[in-house]
């Protein structure tokens, strides 16, 4: 379905060539004073520049015609105005707006229709690298922000009509899984460990290998040297090795749905960084063969550098003078993977913006390689860092790394007592699970609602208020219209409108048809957060609306009409919106 810019869009053209104006320059934009206008016609500086004219003679011949533009037989505009310096502002007619309002209720997709809206050379199939966990290693805060943006750009995507592939691309390879399994050996655990046990026998492993001179913890050289065996053996398929690390990673990707499974955060393949350990050699050998990758200093480089880079470019080095590989050719060597078994059109990795050098060369060295099949779009998604409040990364009461699993405990339970204290009546529902949903919405909208490239200060107690731009505030105004459908016995919204309106309807009915245009924006920017501000205010401004209007109590049936479609366009959009932002929505609150 075409929206109601496209529309008018088109008949601009119409009349732009009507009357010897370029049609190149038809199209009219959201007006950025929304006080003023709802649109504009903001291209008369450019047409002035070429006929050689005053640009207010331009927006003034401009608005002559304009005002009588129709769409579908209707007179687009009520208000068509010429304004210094150079613009014309345009009112939409409120007969236009209910038609509008009225195809995007009664459209299963809300009038959004990806084929509409995206370019035709947008990528058919979109592979997006997020989550980045570690085996045997409990989920912490950090793993938060890249999980939600991950899957409400996966989400956005579908929703789109984009075919995705989701791979959380673990860390399930290398020292650390040596150390694990021989500190397991040492603790006589080989049997029986559970994924708590692992969380604890990993940092011990890791401080017996490395000590700790500054709490006088000495270095154990002869378990780092069994860890590093261990690693040896298991990279070549030993046993029991072998066999030890297929547990640990059965263990640590059983409990990692369960956590992800909180956030509504799923994959569709949990590869890592072993599922490319027999690809890498070959490959390496293979770039060397064919003179990309060359020696220095007895390691294997690729110069990545390019004529237009601003800022030093490192080589990329693919194997260390001892023979062994990095995480650059796990990486590389992961491309290879997914172009031989994917072909995806687009790669969208979503990654801690301290990896930005790490993902350039290895981007740059797949194609210098030949690895890719076609031209790709490689997109580093890069995400910030979620801060304490003293601007530092959020750690635990002891110092120590935040578990994402204690994180959510604490959203949920302070939401819990919210709704003790504020006395909700939820007679007969699960409390407890009304607590998960707003807790978890608190932390997923608190992250969301940020640009993702911005680190930003974690503040709980702000991100559960049930008021201003939080989750909880956005969930409570849907709780408010499905109260005010209830009270009213509405199971079906008619979407015929026979009255006028006034500024706040308007300004939500205005709102509600640029949502596509909102996605739009979301999709080609990679940020969420542009969903977030737009459900905030659309809201907001129902929340004016509520407090500005008896709905219930209102006895002019065709103003009832009026308000019920407020409320059902709001509820339709907001719900949408936070399916993609994969946030769930409670019963009452």
């Amino acid at each position: 379905m075409k929206s109601i810019i496209s529309k008018i869009n088109n008949e601009l053209k119409k009349i732009f060539s009507e009357h010897g104006f370029d049609e190149n320059h038809a199209f009219i934009s959201i007006s950025n004073r929304p006080e003023l206008a709802d649109y504009q016609i903001n291209s008369c500086f450019n047409i002035a520049k070429a006929l050689k004219k005053n640009p207010v003679e331009v927006a003034t011949e401009m608005a002559g015609f304009v005002r009588d533009l129709k769409v579908e037989g209707i007179n687009a505009f009520t208000k068509c105005e010429a304004c210094p310096p150079g613009f014309v502002n345009l009112k939409l007619n409120d007969e236009l707006l209910f038609l509008s309002v009225e195809e995007v209720l009664n459209d299963d997709k809300l009038g959004i229709d990806g084929k509409e809206i995206l370019p035709s050379d947008a990528p058919k199939c979109i592979l997006l690298d997020y989550g980045g966990a570690n085996v045997a290693k409990p989920l912490h805060v950090g793993h938060l922000r890249v999980a939600v943006i991950g899957e409400a750009l996966k989400r956005l995507y579908n929703r789109l009509g984009i075919k995705t592939i989701g791979d959380v691309h673990l860390g399930d390879f290398g020292l650390q899984m040596g150390l694990v399994i021989e500190q397991l050996k040492d603790d006589n655990m080989l049997d029986s460990f559970t994924i708590s046990d692992l969380e604890i026998i990993y940092p011990k492993a890791s401080l017996r290998a490395k000590g700790d001179k500054n709490n006088g913890i000495e270095s154990d050289t002869e378990f780092d040297a069994r860890a590093h065996e261990a690693t040896k053996k298991l990279q070549n398929d030993v046993e029991p090795e072998t066999s030890i690390w297929k547990k640990i990673l059965k263990i640590s990707i059983d409990d990692l749905k369960i956590r992800y499974g909180e956030l509504n955060v799923f994959f569709d393949y949990y590869y890592g960084e072993s599922t490319v350990k027999d690809i890498m050699g070959p490959m390496v050998d293979e770039m060397i063969k064919k003179r990309i990758a060359y020696e220095s200093e007895g390691a294997y480089v690729i110069d990545v550098k390019e004529d237009t880079d601003k800022k030093e470019m490192p080589p990329c080095i693919v194997r260390k003078s001892d023979g062994a590989v990095l995480y650059a050719t796990s990486d590389i060597a992961t491309i290879k993977f997914r172009e031989e078994n994917f072909d995806a059109d687009e790669y969208v990795y979503i990654v801690d913006k301290r990896q930005n050098l790490h993902l350039t060369q290895c981007f740059r060295a797949s194609k210098k390689a030949g690895l890719l099949k076609r031209d790709k779009i490689f997109h580093h998604v890069e995400v910030g860092t979620m801060n304490g409040s003293d601007g530092r990364a959020l750690k635990s009461r002891d110092g120590g790394v935040f578990k994402l699993e204690t994180l959510i405990k604490d959203a949920k339970d302070k939401a819990l007592n919210q709704l003790k204290a504020n006395e909700r009546d939820l007679k007969g529902l699960d409390e407890n699970d009304i607590a998960k949903k707003i807790g978890i919405a608190a932390l997923k909208y608190g992250d969301l609602s940020n640009s993702p490239t911005r680190d930003y200060i974690f503040d709980l107690e702000k991100f559960l208020s049930f008021q201003g731009n939080t989750g909880p505030y956005i969930l409570y105004t849907l709780v408010r219209i499905k109260s005010i459908f209830e009270k009213l016995g509405v199971n079906k919204v008619d979407t015929k409108l026979n009255t006028d309106c006034d500024e706040i309807v308007h300004k939500i009915f205005l709102k509600s048809i640029k949502y596509g245009d909102i996605l739009f924006d979301a999709y080609k920017n990679y940020d969420t957060s542009i969903i977030c501000k737009y459900i905030y205010e659309l809201s907001d401004d129902f929340n004016s609306f509520y407090h500005e209007h008896s709905i219930i109590n209102e006895t002019d049936e065709n103003k009832k009409a009026l308000y019920i479609v407020v409320c059902n366009i709001v509820d339709k959009i907001v719900r949408d919106a936070l399916s993609i932002l994969a946030i769930e929505i409670p019963d009452k609150m």
